[in-house]
This record gives structure tokens, C-alpha cells and sequence, in this order.
């Protein structure tokens, strides 16, 4: 983490979206029915979503603040990934909700012309959601929180979703009526695309994906300049929550103690966490050197 005050923004992200999308969703939904208009409507409900989304992700950090036990005692960092599934499912119900219901409008031709109201709803939300999604996705990052950059995205969809939203309330003021439910129809595609794509990594890191191997190969080119071991027998490696955790199995020489083998683990684990940007957990194990 590169500063402390990064600590007391990444705390703040839950309450802040709370509020946000608590205004979002009566401005909207407000503007949307007096301004008569399908997309904007459907922004209120993707800000809905957005809500019980952010709701989850807190309870899902509480989560993982819990200290390993005997029950678990690897921790509760994977709850991170189950929360952001849980997530973008409820996002996917809501998109593909929304893409439904306009596809509908425009098959039946239940054209209505919205007001111009509903264009400073959209331009309302844009900029909300834009202050929500830089802050939400730079502490997600300090922190190494999948589920607060999950959450971050969601609200850049929602800013994507809300620009279509305005081009569309314009083009059905110009005549265009069938711009406005396509504007609802492009808010749930955008939606149901980052869906699928955060579900898919979220699932690889719960089958315990390995982290990049250019992270493995760096520290494997560090140990390799360590004279107190022998070789490198295996480097195993998984994305666990906010953090990575490490199996790094070396080879020392066969006549050392067992005390000098348990400060070769010390000395080596401090190293390699000197040289991550990242809380890592690191377990060592030592073989011994064969004859040959």
C-alpha cells in the first residue's frame, strides 16, 4: 500500500456507494418516470443492483477480516471471490432483464418521447458514478480487494450505461423515438459483458489460479542469487483474496542443523516479501542437497 490514507479511503468505499447509489436510484427513478423514459428507468434499476451489490461487498470484507482458525486456517480471503460472483449474478439477472424488456418496446413499437428531465438525470449519474468508480478502484487496487474493484467497475458500467442513456433521451427528442429503449438495451449488453468477464476471473481464483509467472519468475531470479541454498526444487503460487500465498520448496546442503535451517526459512522469507508489492504468505519447505 502506498500510503496509510489509502487504508482510511479503502474503509470509506462502502459507505460512500451506499449513499451514492441510495441518490442515484430516486433521481433517476424520479426523472425516469416524469421524464418518461425506458433507459433511464432502467439505469435507476441497474443502480439498484449497484446498491445490494455494494451491501455484499461489505459484508464480504468483514468477512475477510476474520483471523484463520482452526476450522479454516488458511483464512477467509476467498471469500472475496464468492462475493464477487454473488455480484455480477445480480447484475446479470438485471441486464438481461433490461435487454428483454426493451427489445419488447421496440418490437411492439410502444414508443413514448421522454422529456429533457431525463437527460440531467443521466448526466447526474454520469458524473456520481464516475468519482465512485475512480475512488472504488484505486483503493480496491491499494488494498488488493477483488471485490472493491469489482464493485468499481460496476460503476463505471453504470457510466457507460448512463451515456447511452443520454444519447439516446437526445436522439428520441430529435425524432428518433426508438433510440430511447435502445439506449436501455445497450445499458444491459454493457452490463450482461462485464458480467461474464468478472465472473470468469473470479472462478479461475477460486480454482486457485496461479498469480502471473512473470511474479514467479521474479522470485525465482531472486533466489538464484541466494549462496545460502542450493537450487530451487518448486515455486507453487495462488491468488488467495487480498493476498498471494507461496509453497516455495528449496534445496540446502545436507550437513546443516536443524536451527540453521529454520533461520535459512526466515532469512528467505523475509527476502522475498522485501521484494513484492504485495501481502503475501510465504511457506517454505527445505530438502536436502542429493550426492551425485
Amino acid at each position: 500500500m502506498k500510503y496509510k490514507a489509502c487504508e482510511r479511503c479503502a474503509k470509506s468505499v462502502g459507505m460512500v456507494n451506499v449513499i451514492g447509489n441510495i441518490l442515484m436510484i430516486f433521481i433517476k427513478a424520479y426523472l425516469g418516470i416524469v421524464g418518461r423514459s425506458k433507459g433511464l428507468i432502467a439505469d435507476a434499476i441497474h443502480s439498484s443492483a449497484d446498491l445490494l451489490a455494494t451491501i455484499v461487498m461489505i459484508i464480504g470484507l468483514r468477512i475477510v477480516e476474520k483471523k484463520p482458525n482452526e476450522l479454516y486456517p488458511y483464512g477467509y480471503g476467498k471469500a472475496e471471490y464468492v462475493v464477487a460472483i454473488l455480484i455480477y449474478l445480480f447484475l446479470l439477472i438485471i441486464g438481461t432483464y433490461i435487454v428483454y424488456d426493451g427489445c419488447m418496446v421496440i418490437i411492439h413499437k410502444q414508443y413514448v418521447k421522454p422529456c429533457l428531465s431525463a437527460a440531467w438525470g443521466a448526466i447526474f449519474s454520469i458524473t456520481i458514478n464516475e468519482l465512485m468508480f475512480r475512488q472504488s478502484v484505486c483503493a480496491g487496487q491499494q488494498i488488493n480487494s477483488p471485490s472493491m474493484v469489482a464493485k468499481a467497475w460496476e460503476s463505471r458500467s453504470d457510466v457507460y450505461s448512463s451515456i447511452a442513456v443520454l444519447i439516446g433521451v437526445i436522439g428520441a427528442k430529435m425524432g428518433f423515438y426508438f433510440m430511447d429503449p435502445l439506449a436501455a438495451i445497450v445499458v444491459g449488453v454493457v452490463i450482461l459483458k462485464i458480467c461474464i468477464e468478472m465472473i470468469y476471473d473470479a472462478t479461475l481464483n477460486l480454482l486457485d489460479q496461479s498469480p502471473e509467472e512473470d511474479t514467479i519468475e521474479h522470485i525465482r531470479n531472486i533466489l538464484h542469487q541466494e549462496k545460502m541454498i542450493s537450487g530451487i526444487r518448486n515455486i507453487f503460487g495462488r491468488e488467495l483474496g487480498q493476498y498471494f500465498e507461496f509453497e516455495v520448496e528449496l534445496f540446502v546442503p545436507k550437513h546443516i542443523s536443524l536451527v540453521e535451517g529454520e533461520t535459512i526459512k526466515k532469512q528467505i522469507k523475509e527476502i522475498i516479501t522485501t521484494h513484492l508489492d504485495r501481502e503475501s504468505i510465504i511457506r517454505i519447505r527445505l530438502f536436502a542437497t542429493q550426492e551425485g
